[in-house]
């Protein structure tokens, strides 16, 4: 695919509008759109595009998921993998997906 999907650009951009580079005020905004994370399939990217969601999407749950002693799983991977972040990488994460978007758009134009 030599564009990104139009779908990726439109949730991509509700993610990145309200992301903020003010920590703890990213972290959190990070934490309640966690779920965009999971909804944005690589594969509407496009091909120059996609590999650079997938390691966004692999390091924002490489914690996996916070699981309590019963087995259960309590915080998603996401939210686990965000809460211990700190700031440089809530900073860094939210400059990336910005940048992310950017280049969307330009694809787009």
């Amino acid at each position: 695919m030599d564009k990104s999907n139009i779908f990726v650009h439109i949730e991509l951009s509700k993610l990145a509008e309200n992301l903020t580079m003010h920590y703890p005020l990213s972290k959190k905004h990070l934490k309640s759109l966690a779920g965009y994370f999971n909804i944005i399939p690589p594969k509407y990217f496009s091909d120059a595009l996609s590999p650079e969601w997938q390691i966004i999407t692999e390091e924002i749950k490489q914690k996996g998921p916070r699981i309590d002693q019963d087995g259960k799983v309590v915080v998603s991977a996401v939210i686990n993998t965000i809460d211990q972040m700190s700031e440089q990488e809530c900073s860094n994460l939210v400059s990336r997906v910005i940048n992310l978007r950017e280049k969307v758009s330009k694809e787009l134009e």
